[in-house]
């Protein structure tokens, strides 16, 4: 049986658990979700028991500091601790496309399975190399995203130096600062996790295989409505590529703020999100696209998900091609 582990704890944050699971129960087969907290959660149980049958509630215990950057491998440690040996995390901003086993069916005991943060370039980060005392070991295909993060019992080393570089006093000092002015590096648990598996030091830890989930085809990672391409739309909405998850980032489509209605409205992650409307049992305002700028995009679908919000994401293109051409010729 495929094990996988979500956390959240943070009221507002359920709406994207339940998401996660019903979009796993409609997909993925003979499996265990292992949703964790650190506090009993009565409702949002009962909740699980009726719409999620793999679901299995985890009390963690306590943790110092800003839990949230650390859970993450202190999860891991935890189901090793109680004999899971193969595990799939998986952010509660992300749903479900289809059955994930052909994924993760062919990876060995040894391989770590994260996904490819957009199109960012993978570089070094020297404050971070120099801060924990490493040396560059191996150049990346991509940056490294941990939205979805599968490890085995044989990674238990480089989970465990994870937790001990994010309880580091420096790491937790830059967490207490707005994030506009933290190091750059020192402000997400993923760009540690990077650093251990680009870098080597005065500890052992093996240079583990390494596979990306590419962004686009595997992976929709919609952070504003220009990150999710116009071929990648096209491509997935004609079936010639079949992502597996979507993930949304940013602005999350249950965000309460009405300054946001046209966004949600305009999201492909709303437009999959709002199938679960029935299971959900709560208010779901965020799914109505009542507003002008979300009926055309709605419209403009021709009913196909991955297609809304095409229309913004060509404008949003053509204005940042005006932008450059214009920063070039001032230059």
């Amino acid at each position: 049986m495929r094990a996988y582990c979500a956390f959240e704890d943070r009221p507002k944050g359920l709406t994207g658990v339940k998401l996660l699971a019903l979009s796993m129960e409609r997909h993925c087969r003979d499996f265990t979700l292992y949703v964790g907290a650190t506090k009993e959660q009565p409702e949002f149980s009962e909740w699980l028991k009726r719409h999620a049958p793999h679901a299995v509630p985890v009390i963690l215990p306590p943790l110092e500091g800003p839990k949230i950057k650390q859970i993450k491998p202190a999860f891991f440690l935890h189901l090793f601790e109680r004999g899971v040996t193969d595990l799939t995390w998986l952010d509660t901003d992300l749903l479900v496309l289809r059955d994930v086993e052909p994924l993760l069916a062919p990876l060995d005991d040894e391989t770590i399975l994260v996904t490819q943060d957009m199109d960012y370039a993978f570089k070094f980060n020297q404050r971070l190399l120099d801060h924990y005392h490493l040396k560059p070991a191996r150049r990346l295909d991509h940056t490294v995203n941990t939205c979805v993060l599968r490890g085995t019992i044989q990674h238990r080393p480089i989970f465990e130096k994870c937790l001990e570089f994010l309880q580091d006093p420096f790491f937790l000092e830059q967490q207490a600062k707005p994030y506009y002015e933290r190091i750059e590096g020192f402000g997400y648990e993923q760009k540690i996790f990077e650093l251990l598996l680009c870098s080597r030091g005065d500890f052992a830890l093996p240079e583990y295989p390494l596979r990306f989930v590419p962004e686009g085809s595997g992976i929709v990672q919609e952070l504003g409505v220009t990150t999710y391409g116009l071929r990648d739309r096209l491509w997935n909405g004609l079936g010639w590529q079949r992502p597996w998850f979507i993930h949304l980032p940013g602005i999350k489509s249950w965000d309460p703020d009405p300054t946001k209605k046209s966004y949600r409205g305009s999201c492909v992650f709303s437009a999959f999100a709002e199938t679960y409307r029935e299971e959900l049992e709560e208010p779901v305002t965020w799914a109505n696209s009542s507003g002008l700028t979300s009926k055309i995009a709605r419209f403009l679908s021709f009913g196909q998900p991955h297609w809304v919000g095409w229309g913004h994401c060509l404008v949003g293109k053509i204005v940042r091609l005006l932008k450059t051409g214009t920063m070039k010729r001032k230059a």
